[in-house]
């Protein structure tokens, strides 16, 4: 089909009519406006209403518990007649928040900025929860003292008012029923320490890698790997044609030191006789200079192999005896009676112990060469092992030299840790890890200790045989304070109503499943510890909305 009659078909054919207002359909425009404008009204009227609501109400916000109880609790106040206090779970005649007159308040010291929290008891015993009012010893004043001074503690907002407050419970029943369990604030040891991982190595000044001094080949093995070894003892011998020259040379000074001696005293009398012309003499002196030079020339190559050297220079031995003697230099008895049917045996050179210790490597095998570049035998000292730590910068400032420190390692080998002390601090910082490296020197007496084992590091700090320790579950925070919930002194008095003093403290140490107090406990008082969150709750809940639901006046409608 031509383009042509494809145009004149579609020419042709009937086209759509638009929708026109009078087949019932509104207009476009309209329908757009409900869908954007209607929403909007109905955004308006609801401001509107919060508003009317609000003015009415003077913008107050009710008491939790008057918003789960339906409004119920302003009804049930004591002034309103006998009934319970929904504010604070209490019968109201018993309510000691809603009338203070039932027991009147501790005291309000308020803020104690030394030691950073409010109703300080180190400086207000008498706040105390205990029967009778406690001693604070001087003793009790630097152990916070210590702990505050150390490192920076988390502070308590001096604008918190926790401390104000009492949490009272209906019965010693309701205390059970809810799950309340406590504990006692106990005098504990605790340790603050910086904790970093570490490396145990040997100790470096204790521990020599050997090589042979002379190119050879390994002729016998004394000492294996794991045999202890005393300073001096020979571990193996090593064939080397360097030490045969050495030997011969000596032999060779020796026997011409003898001839030059021998020539000059054979020349001086014929000289004072005239016989002898005084230039011979001369010249018997000087080569006999030149043999003595050569003689001290060959004894020091010995002496730089490791080897003794005699001087021989006016023994009476025989150029045979010598012989023999230099034959097994530097071999006992033992050894040179076992060498001595070998051909080679006057090439032999012991290799020997530089320390006490115990083998830790060996790589001497007999009939292998030995080369002066190749390690053969390495031994450590073991009474004493070296813990490489890398410590963080922002902890290496609170570090000194001679500071206890301890290490446990990380496959749990050790029954205990092991405790040593700071030897050495570096004095730079690696710059990719940001670490400082710092070396503790561990005893190792009972050898359980292993060059190359990891672990974990303790520098202490701080050690307080007798600081303040309570469960760390029973300690809370708000955000501005950390709290805690002693239990009143007359709990177990007949009558006597059944509450918990809210206390601030400021905490310390944290070990495990304990918390150290620095300051507001004193030993011996009772605090909320399992399920003490039933407590917290019970806080937080009186302090939200307008106040006490029981005991604030009515409002006038």
């Amino acid at each position: 089909m031509s383009p042509s009659t494809i145009e004149k078909r579609n020419a042709d054919s009937p086209k759509p009519q638009e929708p026109t207002a009078s087949a019932g359909a509104p207009p476009r425009k309209i329908r757009g406006w409900l869908r954007t404008g209607v929403p909007t009204l109905l955004v308006i009227g609801m401001l509107g209403g919060v508003a009317v609501w609000g003015h009415s109400t003077d913008w107050s916000l009710p008491k939790f518990s008057a918003l789960v109880t339906g409004g119920e609790a302003r009804s049930q106040c004591p002034a309103d007649g006998e009934g319970w206090c929904k504010e604070h779970n209490v019968p109201e005649s018993d309510c000691i928040e809603c009338n203070s007159k039932l027991m009147p308040a501790l005291p309000d010291y308020g803020w104690c900025a030394e030691h950073g929290i409010a109703q300080c008891p180190l400086h207000h015993p008498d706040i105390a929860q205990l029967k009778e009012i406690p001693t604070i010893t001087q003793a009790d004043i630097e152990r916070a003292d210590r702990a505050l001074a150390l490192v920076p503690r988390k502070e308590n907002g001096s604008r918190c008012k926790h401390y104000q407050r009492r949490i009272q419970f209906a019965s010693a029943e309701a205390i059970d029923k809810a799950g309340v369990d406590i504990a006692v604030a106990d005098e504990q040891p605790v340790v603050e320490a910086i904790s970093a991982n570490g490396e145990i190595i040997y100790d470096q000044t204790h521990y020599a890698r050997l090589a042979s001094r002379v190119a050879g080949t390994v002729w016998r093995v004394e000492k294996h790997l794991g045999d202890r070894v005393r300073k001096g003892d020979i571990l193996a011998l090593v064939d080397s044609a360097e030490v045969g020259r050495a030997k011969a040379d000596l032999l060779q000074s020796i026997s011409q030191l003898r001839v030059a001696h021998a020539n000059l005293d054979r020349m001086q009398p014929l000289a004072k006789e005239g016989a002898l012309a005084g230039k011979l003499v001369r010249e018997a002196e000087a080569n006999l200079q030149e043999a003595q030079i050569k003689l001290l020339s060959a004894q020091q190559t010995l002496v730089n192999l490791g080897l003794p050297a005699a001087s021989y220079e006016s023994s009476e031995l025989s150029i045979q005896q010598i012989a023999s003697d230099v034959q097994f230099l530097g071999l006992s008895d033992t050894l040179a009676a076992e060498a001595g049917k070998d051909i080679a045996s006057s090439n032999l050179f012991p290799i020997r112990a530089p320390l006490d210790g115990v083998v830790v490597d060996s790589k001497a095998v007999a009939g292998e060469n030995a080369d002066t570049s190749a390690m053969m035998f390495a031994i450590a000292d073991l009474a004493k092992m070296w813990l490489m730590l890398d410590v963080r910068e922002e902890d290496a400032g609170r570090l000194a030299v001679d500071q206890p420190a301890t290490f446990w390692p990380s496959d749990q080998r050790a029954e205990r840790e092991v405790r040593g002390s700071i030897a050495w601090i570096s004095t730079e910082s690696d710059d990719k890890t940001r670490t400082v490296k710092v070396r503790v020197e561990l005893p190792n007496s009972e050898r359980k200790l292993r060059s190359n084992t990891f672990g974990t590091g303790r520098i202490i700090l701080r050690e307080e045989p007798k600081a303040v320790v309570i469960p760390t579950e029973a300690v809370h925070t708000d955000g501005d304070c950390n709290i805690v919930f002693v239990r009143d002194k007359d709990y177990f008095k007949e009558g006597a109503p059944k509450f918990f003093h809210v206390r601030e403290v400021r905490l310390g140490v944290h070990e495990g499943a304990s918390s150290e107090i620095i300051a507001e406990l004193l030993p011996g008082e009772v605090v909320a510890s399992k399920n003490s969150m039933v407590l917290e709750a019970q806080l937080l809940k009186s302090n939200l909305g307008e106040g006490c639901a029981c005991c604030a006046p009515a409002k006038k409608k």
